[in-house]
């Protein structure tokens, strides 16, 4: 007899030393309370799972992709960004656990893994959309898709790129600059924010227009409508352009290609408590109401693994 019970899969970040603590806590937990779910694990082989667990069979990405109801990411923003171009246009809500650094996407932290999976099973969570954001190639039938930002660079060379753009057929700017950040609300707090970008709320319709190191003080990040169409012509006197989407290569590119960036036709979804909004995760992690004297509040060593 088929199973009606919730399929929940567990994604892990093969990189993270520290994974072992919360799939122990979470194997314990599935004996001892036998929650109304299945749970499937991929663990990509990762040096760090040493041992096999009772409740938590191991299985290939794939098949958690086509089974699961929601998927819980263990590992840190960059393991929900990989598992976001995964699921693509499936819309499983992810629920992210921080086994990283700074974490604004994977607010669950390991001890909370498991009382955060019984309010997911009690109903008591918000679903969020994020947008995402799609880029066509023009001339091409080349189409990518980014949850935080694109960005496009000038592939190391040392002289500045001419980045030449519109928003609804209407010219911006043409940027003199090192690059130019195109960002969602969710990627606000990310490379747009290191470089001067505004915070922007999750749930706010607006893409970023945001310049690194542009040849003149006045430019800076513009905050334009998700239903506009931003076309993008880039310049440069080096043989390429790259351009990234959610901080990974996507492709290099000759001089005066083009790029138009709309609103994605989907969301990505991730799953909150209601015990904790965005204003909170700010607050936490940009130690907001901090003293800055106190060198032990902003030591890197708070932001390693």
């Amino acid at each position: 007899m088929k199973s009606n019970k919730k399929i929940i899969g567990i994604i892990v970040n093969p990189r993270k030393e520290k994974v072992h603590t919360p799939l122990e806590s979470l194997d314990k937990w599935i004996s001892q309370t036998k929650p109304d779910a299945e749970f499937i694990l991929c663990t990509y082989n990762s040096i760090y799972v040493k041992k096999r667990y009772k409740n938590l069979p191991l299985v290939c990405e794939e098949e958690i992709l086509n089974k699961s109801e929601v998927i819980v990411t263990l590992g840190g923003d960059g393991t929900i960004l990989r598992t976001v171009h995964s699921i693509g246009s499936s819309e499983i809500p992810i629920l992210g656990v921080n086994l990283g650094g700074l974490g604004f996407l994977a607010e669950t932290a390991p001890d909370m893994l498991t009382s955060h999976l019984q309010a997911y099973l009690s109903n008591n969570y918000v679903i969020e959309n994020r947008t995402m954001m799609k880029c066509h190639v023009e001339k091409t039938n080349y189409t990518f898709y980014a949850f935080n930002d694109i960005v496009i660079d000038k592939a190391g060379f040392s002289r500045v790129i001419e980045i030449e753009t519109h928003i609804d057929e209407c010219l911006l700017n043409s940027y003199i600059a090192d690059a130019l950040i195109l960002s969602t609300p969710t990627g606000s707090t990310g490379y747009s924010l290191s470089a001067g970008g505004p915070i922007v709320i999750p749930q706010t319709n607006v893409f970023i227009v945001n310049p690194i190191c542009p040849h003149s003080l006045t430019n800076r990040p513009v905050v334009v409508p998700d239903d506009s169409v931003i076309s993008i012509k880039v310049f440069t006197e080096y043989k390429e352009v790259n351009v990234f989407r959610d901080g990974q290569m996507d492709k290099s590119y000759p001089s005066g290609a083009s790029f138009v960036i709309t609103k994605g036709e989907y969301p990505a979804k991730l799953i909150k408590t209601k015990e904790k909004g965005f204003y909170d995760t700010l607050r936490n992690k940009l130690l907001w109401g901090k003293d800055f004297r106190d060198k032990d509040h902003w030591s890197y060593k708070n932001f390693k693994e």
